[in-house]
């Protein structure tokens, strides 16, 4: 059964956080960074001004979003709710970052359905949220697709556009950064917590082979701000200060242990900040995990 499109626009109400230093801490080390950014002086003036990593946000997103996509009225009733929850995976995930988020700060966010997509084998659910501080000014902005499988129409969607001739694979453009990131065997667990994103498939094997996965699955946004750390201690000088966007698009499920090599090029520069793309890559059978990313940094 497909999702209910009546829900397509629908806004929740407004809800607070106030950011915590040890939560900051806890997100840091379960993404593998130990950037002073984002931890206190302990007990000595470093002259740092402590701030969250940037895809901190989505901490405290995951707790109202997991209410929307679980909601009953949205999948058709409890027991389907269930079974669409078990089977869903993150499919792609856009952010912008406008002010760093530090300790004390008082967000309040907001979240909406943006569009509900029929893949075929499965659906779209396109959700959006936007944070702002206490002054209303804009903080951060999330844009999630999250994918159901096995609740499409079994339809390929149809394409408008005609087919073009097959082109040469471009040239591969000049590397601006590398990096190897090896997954830490239990990375699921500490980013659960430290997330509030306990979907099973990610801690419980069991569950996960019952939704047709191989095993556990690193969370996909473990996996992105894993990228993101690598991107900012690669790219950026270390300054995550500077990361002012980041896309990503899941295109396989990665496993505690996995190594990973991030590839980022300059692409030129977007809305006055540099632009780079990257993707990801599982070393031992060259699979790529992430396609299609994209980052801009403060110039």
């Amino acid at each position: 059964m497909g999702l209910n499109r009546d829900y397509i626009g629908k806004e929740f109400p407004p809800q607070e956080h106030v950011v915590k230093a040890e939560e900051i801490a806890a997100y840091a080390l379960a993404i593998g960074s130990r950037n002073a950014s984002f931890f206190g002086t302990n007990g000595y003036d470093s002259g740092l001004s402590v701030m969250a990593p940037p895809s901190y946000t989505v901490t405290y997103e995951l707790p109202l979003l997991e209410k929307v996509w679980a909601d009953p009225g949205l999948n058709g009733g409890e027991e389907q709710a269930k079974q669409n929850v078990l089977m869903l995976v993150h499919g792609d995930q856009n952010m912008k970052f406008y002010k760093p988020v530090k300790p004390g700060d008082k967000i309040v966010f907001t979240a909406k359905i943006d569009d509900i997509e029929d893949k075929g084998s499965g659906e779209l659910l396109k959700l959006s949220v936007l944070s702002k501080d206490e002054k209303g000014e804009k903080v951060a902005e999330s844009h999630w697709g999250l994918f159901i499988r096995g609740i499409g129409s079994g339809e390929k969607p149809k394409s408008s556009a005609p087919k073009a001739a097959p082109a040469a694979p471009p040239e591969p453009p000049p590397l601006a950064f590398r990096d190897v990131i090896r997954v830490p065997e239990d990375v699921t667990y500490k980013y659960a917590d430290a997330s509030n994103d306990h979907n099973p498939i990610h801690v419980n094997e069991q569950v996960a082979r019952e939704a047709g996965l191989k095993g556990i699955i690193v969370h996909g946004l473990c996996t992105m701000s894993m990228t993101m750390k690598s991107i900012i201690e690669s790219y950026l000088d270390a300054d995550p200060g500077k990361l002012k966007a980041l896309g990503v698009r899941f295109t396989a499920p990665v496993y505690p242990g996995d190594t990973l090599i991030v590839d980022g090029w300059e692409t030129g520069e977007k809305n006055g900040n540099s632009s780079i793309a990257f993707e990801v890559t599982r070393e031992s059978d060259g699979v790529k995990v992430i396609k299609g990313g994209t980052a801009e940094a403060a110039l």
